[in-house]
C-alpha cells in the first residue's frame, strides 16, 4: 500500500474514531467505568488494541479492495444514531453498547464501502466482545458449579450435604458465591478461544467446534476447580484453599485449562489452516475514492442526531426532576416497623423512596419492601448493578422461577419467585414484581421496554420494584398467594420515604 494512501486512510479512520468518542462520550465513559470496576469485564481494555492489530495485519489485503463511499450507509448513520438515543433512553446498557459498536461498522461502510466491511468482518465483530454482558448467567453457573462439586465429592465417598449454594462436608462449610460461578473464567476463555480460532483455523466448522469446546471446558473446568478447593480444604483440615490460597489455586487452574485448550487447538490445526492469508495474495494497487467534504459534513450531522436528541431530552428531564425533587422534599419520613425482619432486606441505595412493612396475622406473615424511582439517571436505575433483591452476604439462591397468579377480582399478577437459604439452613421465599405506570412485569427485559415506552410518552420516568417475602418454610407460598390476592393492589399504591 503506498505510503501516502496508507496515511490518508489512517488519518480518516482516526478522525472518525475521535468524532465517535466526542459524540458518544457518555457511553464510552460508562463502558470504561464498568471495565475498571469489574474484574469480569476488565478484558475490554484489550479489545481495541487487538482490533487495531488485526486491521494492521490485513493492510495488504485491504490495498487490493476498491473503496467507495456509500450513500445507503450514510443514511444508516442517522438511523443507527437515533437507535442509540432510544437505547440510551431505556438504560439498557447492553443494547446501548451494541448500537454504539454497530456505528463503527456503519461508518466503515459509509466511508470505505461494503467490500472493506466484508474484509474486516472479524475485527469489527470482535469489538462486540468488549460489551459487558453475562451477569444474567451467574445464578445458573453457580448451580452448575455446585452440581459438579457435589457429584465429584460423592464419587470420592466423602459425606456431603448441599442446601442451595452451601456445601457442607465433615471438615467445614463452603459457599459457591457469585465470584465462584466462573463467569470471569468463561468470558475470558471464550474471548481467547474466538481470537485463537480466527488466527489458526480457516475452516468454519473448526472455528465453531473450538469455541464450543472452550465454553464446555470453561464451565466443567470451573466446577472441577471448585471441587479441588473443597478437596484440598478437606485434606488439609481447612488449612489450605481458603483466603489468598483460594485465589492462587484458581489462577493456576485457569492457566492449566488455557494451556490444555492451546494444545488441543495445535493438534486441530492442519497445513491448510497454517497458510497465511497475506502470503496467498498478490498485492495490487486498487483504485480508491475518498468522501467529499459535503459527504463528511452530512455524515457528521447524521452522527450527532442521537447525542443532540439525548441532550434535548435531558434538558427537559432536568425541569421535571426539579419538580419531582420539590414534591419528594414535602413527603414525611417514617421508620421501618420495629419488628421488621431486615436480615434479608433488599438493597436499592439510590431509590427516591422506600416502603417497608410487615403483615402478620394468624393466616399471613409477609414482609413487604417497595423501592420507588420517580425518574432514572445513569447512576439511579430500578434495574442496576448496585441493586440487590436480598442480602447476598448472608443468603444465597436455591431456586428461581417465573409465575403468574390471578387475584380474587380476576387481576393478573406476574412475578419472579426466589427461594433463598442461609448457612444456618433457614429458607425464605421471595416474590419480585416490577411496575411502571399501570403495568406489572416479572421480566426485566419486558420491564425495560415498558419503561422506554413510558419515557417516550413522558407518562412515567421511573418505576417500582416490589419484593414480598415470607420465612414460613412450609406455608410461605400459601401465605404469599393469599396476601397478593387480597392486598397487593392496595399496598403497592403506598410508597413513603423510609430511613
Amino acid at each position: 500500500m503506498p505510503i501516502n494512501r496508507y496515511f490518508t486512510n489512517v488519518l480518516l479512520v482516526s478522525c472518525i474514531i475521535l468524532c465517535m468518542f466526542f459524540a458518544f462520550s457518555s457511553s464510552f465513559t460508562r463502558l470504561v467505568q464498568i471495565w475498571q470496576s469489574s474484574n469480569t469485564y476488565g478484558h475490554g481494555f484489550l479489545i481495541f488494541p487487538i482490533v487495531l492489530w488485526l486491521v494492521e495485519r490485513k493492510k495488504h489485503v485491504l490495498a487490493q479492495i476498491d473503496t467507495k463511499p456509500s450513500l445507503l450507509a450514510l443514511c444508516l448513520i442517522g438511523l443507527t444514531s437515533f437507535f442509540w438515543f432510544i437505547s440510551a433512553l431505556s438504560y439498557i446498557n447492553v443494547l446501548e453498547q451494541f448500537v454504539l459498536f454497530s456505528l463503527f461498522i456503519v461508518l466503515t461502510w459509509a466511508f470505505f464501502g461494503w467490500n472493506i466491511v466484508l474484509s474486516l468482518k472479524f475485527p469489527l465483530a470482535f469489538l462486540y466482545l468488549s460489551i459487558p454482558i453475562g451477569d444474567f448467567l451467574i445464578p445458573y453457573l453457580q448451580f452448575i458449579t455446585a452440581d459438579i462439586s457435589v457429584f465429584m465429592i460423592n464419587a470420592l465417598g466423602i459425606p456431603v450435604f448441599r442446601d442451595g449454594m452451601y456445601i457442607q462436608i465433615p471438615n467445614g462449610n463452603f459457599h459457591v458465591a457469585e465470584a465462584c460461578s466462573g463467569i470471569r473464567f468463561l468470558i475470558s476463555t471464550i474471548t481467547i478461544g474466538i481470537l485463537y480460532s480466527y488466527l489458526n483455523f480457516n475452516r468454519l466448522y473448526k472455528k465453531i467446534v473450538f469455541v464450543l469446546l472452550c465454553c464446555v471446558v470453561a464451565i466443567i473446568g470451573n466446577g472441577l476447580r471448585a471441587f479441588l478447593m473443597i478437596l484440598i480444604g478437606h485434606l488439609s483440615d481447612m488449612q489450605a484453599a481458603v483466603g489468598f490460597d483460594h485465589l492462587v489455586y484458581g489462577g493456576v487452574f485457569f492457566t492449566i485449562i488455557l494451556g490444555l485448550l492451546f494444545v488441543i487447538g495445535y493438534y486441530m490445526t492442519d497445513a491448510e489452516d497454517k497458510e497465511d492469508e497475506c502470503n496467498r495474495i498478490e498485492i495490487k494497487k486498487a483504485p480508491q475514492k475518498y468522501p467529499s467534504a459535503i459527504f463528511i459534513t452530512i455524515a457528521l450531522l447524521f452522527l450527532f442526531i442521537g447525542p443532540v436528541l439525548k441532550y434535548k431530552y435531558e434538558s427537559h428531564l432536568d425541569l421535571l426532576v426539579f419538580q419531582k425533587a420539590s414534591h419528594l422534599a414535602e413527603k414525611p419520613s417514617i421508620r421501618a416497623p420495629f419488628k421488621f425482619n431486615n436480615n434479608w432486606l433488599p438493597s436499592f441505595p439510590n431509590a427516591d423512596s422506600m416502603y417497608l412493612s410487615s403483615k402478620s396475622s394468624s393466616n399471613t406473615n409477609v414482609d413487604i419492601f417497595i423501592a420507588n424511582y420517580e425518574y432514572e439517571t445513569d447512576e439511579k436505575e430500578v434495574i442496576g448493578y448496585k441493586n440487590r433483591l436480598f442480602n447476598t452476604d448472608y443468603w444465597s439462591i436455591k431456586s428461581i422461577s417465573t409465575n403468574e397468579m390471578i387475584t380474587n377480582k380476576g387481576d393478573s399478577i406476574p412475578y419472579s419467585s426466589y427461594s433463598i437459604v442461609n448457612i444456618q439452613g433457614e429458607e425464605r421465599k421471595l416474590r419480585v414484581i416490577y411496575r411502571v405506570g399501570s403495568h406489572l412485569s416479572a421480566s426485566r427485559v419486558q420491564f425495560k421496554l415498558l419503561q422506554l415506552m413510558n419515557k417516550i410518552m413522558m407518562t412515567d420516568l421511573g418505576g417500582k420494584v416490589i419484593v414480598l417475602s415470607s420465612a414460613n418454610e412450609h406455608k410461605a407460598d400459601r401465605m404469599l398467594d393469599r396476601f397478593m390476592s387480597e392486598n397487593f393492589f392496595e399496598i403497592n399504591q403506598h410508597v413513603t420515604l423510609a430511613q
